[in-house]
């Protein structure tokens, strides 16, 4: 039996007042798979998430979900649950009620309301907030509940628009394993958005590169974060762009040794749980992070860069 994708997005494309938002974006998504997509801000990703719920009409293009095309179809056919970067939760409402909202919108009886919040309010932990109100809850309790309200409607495929990036350090990468969890207990695909890295090492098993409204790679997390195959791709990751001769190069800033013929002139240094050093050297400005310390006698080795077409 072929194995359908759960979703498949084929040349969407979108303009607004004679201005591109999304030209030609093509991807597919995998059944129980994560998948990033990472851009800047403005490069269109909030705008293929409303494309797929169905928020936003493309003006070409179709999406398949389950091989069936949805692209017109109803915002409340498609299953599909939405965690926005605002969250949206209503102040005025307790959490209990928050979660429930869904299900009231669905005239649901009143004991399987309170049963299902009950249920997923103790898998997410947050069963002891049920009667207080978002305002007395820490960021993480606010992000579980906007997570606990899109659950408790059962959608097969969940769509995240960078709902992190309010958080602080510690709770975004709590909230980063909460979310991978996630999708195994409640058998659910993801599409997450984020201008953030650290997002998509952890959480991706796939990574789609937006950017200005093109798709400009896709492919599995490893290829796509080791293996740049353009300038802009490698720009948009963080690598350290060089010309050889008549040849492109990248180079991540953790893949520059310490140590090697390349004569370097230390910009600038600062120490924290690693070194990171801005030099310059006949090739431009390299950044690069060490857990070693840099001195200019030592120079570097640019022997782990990587050509690009």
């Amino acid at each position: 039996m072929v194995q359908l994708d759960k979703l498949r997005v084929e040349g969407i494309s979108i303009s607004v007042g004679g201005e591109h938002v999304l030209r030609n974006v093509s991807f597919s998504l995998r059944d129980g798979e994560i998948k990033i997509i990472l851009g800047a801000s403005g490069s269109g990703k909030t705008s293929t998430l409303n494309t797929i719920a169905g928020i936003i009409k493309p003006d070409s293009g179709s999406i398949f979900k389950d091989g069936k095309d949805i692209t017109g179809q109803d915002i409340d056919k498609r299953n599909i649950g939405f965690v926005f970067q605002d969250l949206g939760l209503f102040y005025s409402m307790n959490v209990a009620e928050n979660i429930a909202y869904g299900l009231r919108l669905r005239t649901k009886d009143i004991g399987e309301i309170n049963r299902r919040v009950s249920d997923i309010s103790r898998e997410l932990t947050i069963e002891e907030h049920l009667h207080k109100f978002p305002a007395q809850l820490s960021g993480g309790e606010k992000q579980l509940v906007s997570l606990a309200r899109t659950l408790i409607t059962d959608p097969d495929l969940i769509l995240m628009d960078e709902p992190l990036s309010s958080l602080d350090s510690f709770l975004r990468n709590n909230m980063r394993w909460y979310i991978k969890d996630i999708r195994r207990k409640f058998n659910v695909s993801i599409i997450y958005v984020t201008h953030d890295l650290a997002d998509a090492e952890i959480l991706g098993d796939s990574i789609a590169i937006l950017n200005e409204g093109t798709i400009l790679a896709d492919g599995d997390k490893a290829s796509i974060l080791n293996s740049p195959m353009s300038i802009e791709v490698a720009r948009i990751l963080g690598y350290n762009l060089y010309r050889v001769g008549e040849r492109n190069y990248a180079i991540h800033p953790s893949r520059v040794l310490i140590g090697g013929p390349v004569k370097i002139k230390i910009l600038f240094g600062e120490s924290g749980l690693k070194n990171n050093y801005l030099v310059d050297t006949e090739f431009g400005r390299i950044n690069l992070t060490s857990d070693q310390q840099l001195n200019e006698e030592d120079g570097i080795s640019l022997e782990r860069g990587l050509p690009l077409p």
